[in-house]
Order: C-alpha cells, then sequence, then structure tokens
C-alpha cells in the first residue's frame, strides 16, 4: 500500500471578535479565517501495527501533547498501523494554526490512506475534540468561525489576494491572552460578519507581549488594505491586492527591521480553498 503526502496549511483570522461567554467559560467568537499556503508536511506510511510519530525538526514539545498523535489514536483500532512524519514550518504560538491544521490532516490522511470511509460530519465531530480551530482545516475556506472557533459557515467575503505575514521571535500563549482579556474587563463585542480587520485580543495580547506594538509598526504606512492580529498572536499580517504591492511591502519590512534592529520572520502568503491538500507518495 502505497503512503501518503498531505500539506497542512495555516490560517489567518482576518477578523476576530469576542461576543461572550460559553456556560462551560470558554469565549463566544465571531471570525473570518482564510486557510493560507504556507504549509507543514506530513508523511504517511502504513505499518503492520502500532502508531509512530516523529516530528522534524524537534520543537522539544512532550510528543503526548502532539496533536497529530492525538488525531491518529483518536482513530486507532480501525488501521492496523501507521507512521508519521511530521515536517514542521509554521511557527508555534503564533496563531496561525499549525498544530490544529497537523491535526486535521492526520484525520483526512489516515481516513483516505485505510479507505475508513468516513463522513465529513463524523470527521468533524473527531476534530472537534482535539480543539476548537481544528474543524476550520476540514472545510471551504474562508469561513465564518462562531461558537469557540468550531462552528463553521462558508464565507461570502472576498478577501485580499497577497498577505505578507510577520512572525515576532516570541510566542504568545492563547491562554494567557485570554486571561489578560478577562482581566481588562471590556464589554464583549456584538457578531458582525464583516472584514474589518479589526481582532478584541489585541489589548490583551500587548499585556502579554508587551513588543508586539513595535513590530506592528514594521506593517503600518505600507498602503496595505489592512493590518491584523491572527488569533491570539504573536503573529501579524498585513494585506495586499496583488503580488507587486505585497513583493515592495516585503522589502520594505525587511529595511525597515534591519534599520531598528528587530528579529521577525517575513512570508508572502495566498489564500488556499481548502485547509489540506493530499498526494500519493
Amino acid at each position: 500500500m502505497a503512503g501518503l503526502r498531505l500539506k497542512a496549511f495555516a490560517k489567518l483570522n482576518l477578523t476576530l471578535r469576542v461576543v461572550g461567554l460559553e456556560p462551560t467559560g470558554y469565549h463566544r467568537l465571531c471570525s473570518l479565517a482564510v486557510a493560507v499556503d504556507w504549509a507543514d508536511l506530513l508523511r504517511l506510511e502504513p505499518r503492520s501495527r502500532g502508531i509512530a510519530v516523529r516530528v522534524v525538526p524537534d520543537l522539544g514539545i512532550p510528543l503526548e501533547e502532539n496533536l497529530v498523535l492525538r488525531a491518529a489514536r483518536l482513530l486507532e483500532g480501525r488501521f492496523p498501523g501507521v507512521e508519521i512524519t511530521l515536517y514542521k514550518s509554521i511557527p508555534p504560538g503564533a496563531g496561525l494554526g499549525g498544530g490544529s491544521s497537523d491535526a486535521a490532516a492526520t484525520l483526512v490522511g489516515l481516513d483516505r490512506l485505510f479507505s475508513l470511509g468516513l463522513s465529513q460530519g463524523e470527521l468533524a465531530e473527531l476534530a472537534r475534540g482535539l480543539g476548537a480551530d481544528v474543524p476550520f482545516f476540514l472545510g471551504e475556506s474562508p469561513a465564518w468561525m462562531e461558537g469557540t472557533g468550531d462552528l463553521l459557515r462558508p464565507a461570502k467575503v472576498e478577501v485580499p489576494e497577497y498577505f505578507l505575514v510577520l512572525v515576532p521571535p516570541f510566542p504568545c500563549s492563547t491562554a494567557a491572552v485570554y486571561r489578560e482579556f478577562d482581566k481588562l474587563g471590556l464589554p464583549f463585542s456584538e457578531p458582525a460578519h464583516i472584514l474589518d480587520y479589526r481582532n478584541d485580543l489585541w489589548d490583551a495580547a500587548c499585556r502579554v507581549c508587551p513588543e508586539l506594538p513595535r513590530y506592528r509598526e514594521l506593517l503600518e504606512g505600507l498602503g496595505a488594505e489592512g493590518v491584523g492580529m491572527t488569533g491570539s498572536g504573536s503573529a501579524l499580517f498585513a494585506a495586499f491586492p496583488g503580488e507587486g504591492d505585497a513583493t515592495r511591502a516585503l522589502r520594505e519590512v525587511r529595511g525597515r527591521a534591519a534599520s531598528r534592529g528587530l528579529e521577525c520572520l517575513l512570508r508572502l502568503v495566498r489564500p488556499r480553498r481548502w485547509g489540506y491538500d493530499i498526494s500519493l507518495g
């Protein structure tokens, strides 16, 4: 049996409003999310028994906490065994959803590799058990993410053709950002299905990572359609209508960062229709 290769794409939250609290204490959101072509790579190979997961490079995260392993274990017993190699490219702790995307791609990959015949609904239900962002990567993009992020519907919104993504040299803890949001005591927003690059977690993220505004300044004044933060940070982005504007902005930001002595990872990305891509081999 041939193996599978999957691309697990990153996402950007182009808008993110915190609209209330669930009885469980989780925050209710209204967010416009789009998959983009920055991807981790997963290779799935059948084996006689057991689940083996290897991460390249080793990020120092305990394997038991890896969402790929957790996703595979949800389907354990439905296939003989599998070896999964995860090649990481999407930075963790940046709000880009890399771990969630890896988990979604694992579910899809195992279903395809072993012909498990799982429906979209069954995959989505498994995904919800792994994290609020995971279901997004199973469906079409862009999408409105509501509830805790797990309620999805296609977004009839024209999104920009290019994004310049800036990742500072530090992560933002999602749990810490939400704790700071609660401490700030800000009023909840009204749900609004518009593209306005607003993120209600910005002030809280700046408390957790005080250097964030310095990095956002690198993206200001470039003629972008909008500048924002994805998820709970730390990644920031600027939106552009075409490749020429985006490429010029990339050069400008590189110069600004160098002149100010600010380290960062920069990447031009484009929207994707799905959160994953599958190929044989």
